[in-house]
C-alpha cells in the first residue's frame, strides 16, 4: 500500500512540474550590424550575406551603448508591478582611494539616483541620470573626502540599497 502512495505522489509532482508555467527571461532579437553586405541568386536560391568586423567590448554610460562588429542586441519582458528593476549592484574598489565605481544591472529603463552620506548622515554626494536595461558604471571621485567610513546609496525608483564605502 505504502509503493502504491509513494508512486502516485511522485506521479503528482512531476504532473505538477509539467503544468508550471515557464516565463522567458530575455528575448534575443536577431540582427547583425555591418558594414557592407549585399545578395545575389544562385540558380533559384537567394543568398544573403553581411560583411563586419570582429566583436569588441561595447562601452555604455547607461544611455548609450557604442558597438562595432556583429552584435544581438537582448531585450527583457516587461517587469511585473512592484517588482524591482535591479537585477545586481556592486561597489569596487572598496576601500577606496580616489575613484569608486557603482555598476549595476537593471532589467528595465529607470531614473537613477546615487547618493553618498558621511557618518554623520549628511549628503556629500548626489548624482541622478535616466539608466538604460543592461550593465551601467558611474565613477565617483572620492579623492576630495575625508578618509572614513560614507554610506553609498543606490535609489531606482521605490527601490532603495545601501553599501558601506571606505575611503582611504
Amino acid at each position: 500500500m505504502t509503493s502504491f502512495i509513494s508512486k502516485c505522489i511522485i506521479a503528482l509532482m512531476v504532473l505538477a512540474a509539467l503544468c508550471t508555467k515557464a516565463d522567458a527571461q530575455l528575448i534575443l532579437n536577431r540582427q547583425v550590424v555591418g558594414t557592407n553586405g549585399g545578395s545575389g541568386n544562385l540558380q533559384q536560391v537567394l543568398i544573403q550575406y553581411t560583411i563586419g568586423e570582429p566583436v569588441v567590448l561595447p562601452i555604455t554610460d547607461g544611455r548609450l551603448l557604442l558597438t562595432q562588429g556583429f552584435q544581438q542586441p537582448y531585450e527583457l519582458p516587461p517587469l511585473p508591478p512592484g517588482k524591482s528593476p535591479v537585477k545586481s549592484y556592486i561597489l569596487f574598489p572598496n576601500p577606496a582611494l580616489t575613484t569608486v565605481k557603482v555598476q549595476f544591472e537593471l532589467l528595465a529603463d529607470a531614473m537613477v539616483n546615487i547618493l553618498m552620506l558621511n557618518t554623520a548622515g549628511q549628503e556629500v554626494y548626489n548624482k541622478q541620470h535616466q539608466a538604460g536595461q543592461g550593465t551601467s558604471t558611474v565613477v565617483i571621485p572620492v579623492n576630495r573626502f575625508a578618509a572614513g567610513i560614507y554610506t553609498v546609496v543606490l535609489k531606482v525608483g521605490v527601490n532603495i540599497y545601501f553599501e558601506k564605502l571606505i575611503v582611504q
